[in-house]
């Protein structure tokens, strides 16, 4: 799946579909992957593996998506469908703040002999006039705008300690794994009892064991009116 920046939003594309996320209000939606022409100056990140869904963990701070980077394949249950276990994320700020380097694989299609990610880079003339304006903003910080640098700080720092904790969870833990087409949270003789269940897998799963339910109330919420999860990629019943 390929990963773009754009200015008002990241792009998630496979095959013939996009999944749209606002970097202003952190907002989703499907759109047709023709639709990346009408993107503002897209830039193809690299590659992800799966998407695990949004998240917000403060009022104060801006929705974050969260991205499987790498997987590890661990087995293949009968009928050939294979299990995977989350090795690392990527998380995305939806907002307009410059993505961090997300060390993704980069993808053949976009990035054919180089070995990083195109950015966009202003002219010495911009950079010049930037920090010009920046050094008139600071000198001219009253009372009160030095009360709102402090919060911004402070909110900066806790949004900084609740990322690390995301990432040491999914990285340290090794306890997140998923599987695209079959149902890990239930047993073979419970599945077996529902075969002809016409509803979407992630409407049958055992709720104690969908960790990211919540993360991807968005995505179902489009997957009602559009099918979105009856594509890969999106690991949406997992068990740890």
């Amino acid at each position: 799946m390929e990963l773009f920046q754009a200015k008002d939003h990241y792009i998630l594309q496979q095959g013939e579909r996009a999944l749209w996320c606002s970097r202003r209000d952190g907002g989703l939606q499907l759109r047709p992957a023709t639709d990346l022409l009408l993107a503002w100056n897209p830039i193809c990140l690299g590659l992800v593996e799966g998407v695990i869904g949004k998240i917000q963990l403060h009022s104060d701070l801006p929705w974050w998506l969260i991205l499987i980077r790498q997987k590890a394949l661990v087995g293949k249950l009968p009928g050939d469908h294979e299990v995977c276990k989350v090795t690392k994320i990527a998380v995305l700020s939806l907002s307009e703040m410059e993505p961090q380097d997300l060390e993704l694989e980069l993808c053949k299609k976009h990035h054919f002999g180089i070995n990083k990610p195109e950015k966009i880079v202003p002219s010495p003339d911009d950079s010049k006039f930037l920090l010009k304006t920046f050094t008139h903003i600071k000198s001219n910080v009253s009372a009160p705008n030095k009360k709102k640098v402090k919060e911004s700080k402070e909110k900066e720092k806790l949004e900084r300690r609740l990322l690390e904790e995301l990432l040491k969870m999914f990285m340290d833990s090794e306890s997140f794994y998923y599987s695209l087409t079959y149902d890990l949270t239930n047993s073979v003789q419970r599945q077996s009892t529902g075969e002809r269940d016409p509803r979407p897998l992630w409407q049958k799963v055992d709720d104690r064991f969908f960790w990211n339910k919540y993360m991807i109330q968005d995505l179902t919420e489009i997957d009602t009116r559009c099918g979105l999860l009856d594509s890969p990629h999106y690991p949406r019943f997992c068990a740890d």
